[in-house]
């Protein structure tokens, strides 16, 4: 609130002096818990009213008391109401119910583990009306133009969310939260060809050609960054540049939000001014153009706030009244939750709102504190640093991790973030004047193609600068903080650190005049050349601390922990680098890969078909230059396997078959391809376990065989030799053979590259009792992370990453 008690003014004192100087902002807060109540039972809330009236009535009139407790009675209501008109649409539908119709997509299609999914609403049939989340199957070519607002005719059936575990995602929560009414496992899907008309339609239209304008002349890369950060049109971010924002930081900069309505009035207000429009018209056109970007950009609970809280500000502006932020505030949380009362427990919504109380609450303090520097650079600074603080314990709340990379992260991206944002909604204006003709096309099309190289130089060095946060050892740490309890308990710690933060800025100001003084009275000259060099310190500190370490100077194996994959580096000391297989796509192979000093592959052996060993490929081979691809794939038919290949082919990357026998060298290494052995023509087998690449690698006297998930039924028939290190097939599964196997490999070290909590049950006990039978010294990437084996002088060493 405006108020703030002055030291030594008893708190009472202080909050009686806002309810009585502030009953709107007392009511909108009132309001808008009555709204975040519109589930709770009956008791509840006349429990809650009760209480705030009793509260009030110790700091002021009862007459407020009894207004705050209408209103919050008034907000409960209404809440209850709005839950039960979203819920009415798919009311009636059943589990299994069969639906058929036409629906309209309300989001394109986003890629998951198991398939792709879209939000849709049907237009017809026995659900029209019903939000459902339409799931596709996993190898299911989707047509193009399913956009949002296409229309499409479906047909399936319906199922509902399971009830969650302790500790596991609620999806039906989630998409009760999402006003969706269930999931329809889609069998059959068109397009049409036809759309939604009205101002939905409309809206589309402008989005298509705002799409047309963001994208021209982009490299992929680019084109889906820039989309998504103008438009919130992430479906096409990879997930590996996605997971490496999330790490670093930076993850809200993919999702619009308050900032965009911050950077698209700072864009408008001084482009309006140089054409000579008077205040009160440059502010009509700015809310204006506020009420086209919120529908335009998706209309999430974070812009919805940012719009409301923006739009107040701006009739505060134009009324020539003191505009209060936390007034502002309050009543974008009554208007947002008025349209969704769940939305108070979308993770989102909280985080947005956290953020902007942090920046009211804290960034005044610290940018005091940075009085020395320039006030864009010390605002900037002070606002990223409150947010950063003030979204912890949520993010440690819902996500059980916080990123340490985020403070830096944010600080070193401000001067990267709002001049992509301008360049992609100057773009997006221009992609509107095809609508003028073809003279104004080809206009837009000039002004935008220059427009062009900027934004992608910007939008790479962005992705470019997450990745090198993500990379860092640490990056982000295990934070679990489940309860409530703990939360308030994390909030009230941080409050306490901001006001002894306050206080010791309070006391310091007195010191820091003078220098701050001192610093103003410098000639401009002088000032930019000290901020340049430190600005070119702290480049030079971040390109060092950034840069990944040198390759280690003796013969190293690391069994990479990927989770349940397989995924195995050999460096030997001569700078060659071998990679088998690359573990699923979520264990992040190519950011172990820099942690472990590789800037360059000598090969990469994909040793079969299957995800949780070939889907992290695709990442390096997009990230790092490798001279040749081995390739087990032995005719599989599937896409993303072929995929893979065929991006290697497009970046010139010489392959091979691995078709024993085969003897290939990188640097001082061998690679010895002993299985699988040609096979006749005709489809491949179902089962790519028994085909897999088996593979001794040689340096020096050193022997390692490598099996990918080949059992000992494949490996039986071939001539094997004594090796010093083997890794365990198929992630330690049950295999009966292995006891002989053991007896003829006499390995002194084995390791299981497995995942932590599988639900395979590997390792299998037996498979452990035979290792330990036969006195091999074996590791586990659940228990010991990376396990890292050296060769120096013909000893070897083993380093597990934790545990050992």
């Amino acid at each position: 609130m405006p108020v703030t008690a002055r030291p030594g003014r008893p708190s009472a004192e202080a909050l009686r002096a806002i309810v009585r100087t502030h009953p709107r902002h007392v009511a909108l807060a009132a309001a808008a818990t009555g709204l975040a109540l519109a589930e709770a039972p009956t008791a509840t809330r006349l429990a809650t009213a009760g209480v705030l009236a009793a509260a009030l009535s110790l700091l002021t009139a009862p007459r407020a008391a009894v207004f705050a407790a209408a209103a919050l009675l008034a907000g409960s209501v209404a809440g209850h109401a709005r839950v039960a008109a979203i819920d009415g649409a798919g009311e009636g539908l059943e589990p299994g119910d069969r639906v058929e119709g036409r629906a309209h997509l309300l989001s394109g299609p986003r890629a998951g583990l198991f398939g792709s999914s879209a939000e849709a609403r049907m237009t017809s049939g026995h659900a029209r009306d019903a939000r459902l989340l339409v799931r596709f199957p996993r190898d299911a070519r989707l047509p193009p133009g399913m956009g949002v607002g296409a229309e499409v005719e479906l047909a399936g059936s319906v199922r509902t969310a399971k009830p969650a575990a302790e500790g596991e995602f609620d999806l039906a929560a989630y998409l009760r939260r999402l006003g969706l009414a269930g999931e329809l496992d889609a069998e059959r899907m068109e397009v049409t060809g036809g759309r939604r008309g009205g101002v939905a339609g409309a809206i589309d239209a402008l989005r298509t050609r705002a799409e047309s304008g963001i994208a021209g002349g982009l490299t992929a890369g680019s084109e889906a960054l820039a989309l998504g950060m103008v438009l919130g049109q992430d479906e096409a971010i990879d997930p590996a540049v996605r997971d490496d924002f999330r790490v670093s930081g930076l993850a809200h900069v993919l999702a619009v939000s308050g900032q965009n309505v911050m950077l698209l009035a700072a864009l408008g207000f001084p482009m309006l001014a140089a054409l000579g429009l008077p205040m009160g018209a440059r502010i009509a056109i700015i809310l204006g153009l506020i009420g086209i970007y919120v529908p335009l950009a998706g209309a999430g609970p974070s812009l919805q706030r940012a719009a409301v809280a923006g739009a107040a500000s701006l009739v505060a502006l134009a009324a020539s009244r003191p505009s209060s932020r936390w007034y502002a505030l309050l009543l974008a949380a009554v208007v947002t939750l008025a349209f969704n009362p769940r939305a108070c427990a979308d993770p989102g919504w909280q985080l947005s709102f956290a953020a902007v109380v942090g920046i009211l609450m804290l960034a005044p303090p610290v940018r005091s504190s940075l009085s020395g520097l320039p006030n864009l650079l010390a605002e900037g600074v002070a606002v990223t640093v409150a947010a950063t603080l003030a979204t912890v314990p949520l993010l440690a709340h819902h996500f059980e991790a916080v990123s340490l990379a985020a403070l830096p992260a944010n600080v070193v991206a401000l001067p990267l973030v709002a001049p992509i944002m301008w360049l992609g909604m100057l773009r997006a204006a221009l992609g509107q004047l095809s609508v003028l003709g073809r003279p104004a096309e080809a206009a837009a099309e000039l002004a935008n193609s220059a427009l062009a190289v900027p934004l992608d130089f910007l939008t790479r060095a962005l992705s470019s600068l997450a990745a090198s946060f993500a990379g860092l050892p640490g990056s982000q740490i295990e934070l679990p903080l489940p309860s409530g309890a703990g939360v308030a308990a994390a909030y009230v710690a941080l409050g306490a650190a901001s006001a002894g933060f306050s206080r010791l800025a309070a006391r310091t100001g007195t010191a820091r005049a003078p220098m701050a003084a001192a610093w103003r009275r410098l000639p401009a000259a002088r000032r930019a050349v000290v901020v340049f060099g430190v600005v070119a310190g702290c480049a030079l500190l971040f390109a060092r601390a950034t840069a990944p370490p040198v390759p280690p100077g003796v013969l190293t194996v690391s069994f990479l922990d990927v989770g349940q994959g397989d995924a195995t580096l050999i460096q030997h000391p001569d700078g060659g680098a071998v990679l088998f297989d690359g573990g699923p796509p979520e264990g992040r192979v190519a950011r172990l890969l820099r942690r472990a000093g590789v800037r360059r592959l000598s090969a990469v052996v994909m040793t079969h078909a299957s995800r949780d060993h070939q889907g992290g490929l695709a990442e390096v081979i997009d990230r790092y230059p490798v001279d040749l691809l081995v390739d087990g794939g032995d005719g599989t038919p599937d896409r993303d396997f072929r995929a893979t290949v065929q991006a290697a082919r497009d970046r010139g990357i010489r392959r091979v078959e691995a078709i024993a026998p085969m003897t290939l060298r990188a640097g001082g290494m061998a690679i010895r391809i002993i299985a699988p052995a040609p096979r006749p023509p005709g489809p491949a087998p179902e089962d790519p376990n028994a085909r897999a690449v088996v593979a001794i690698v040689s340096a020096g006297g050193f022997q390692l065989l490598l099996s990918a998930d080949a059992e000992s039924p494949s490996l039986a028939p071939l001539t094997l030799p004594n090796v010093d290190a083997m890794k365990v097939p198929h992630h330690g599964s049950a295999d009966p053979g292995l006891p002989e196997l053991l007896d003829r490999l006499r390995p002194e070290v084995a390791a299981i590259e497995v995942g932590s909590e599988n639900t395979y049950g590997h390792p299998a006990p037996s498979t452990l009792a035979a290792l330990d039978d036969a006195g091999v010294a074996t590791f586990r990437t659940d228990e010991h992370g990376t396990v890292t084996l050296t060769v120096r002088g013909g000893r070897m060493s083993v380093h597990p990453e934790r545990g050992g």
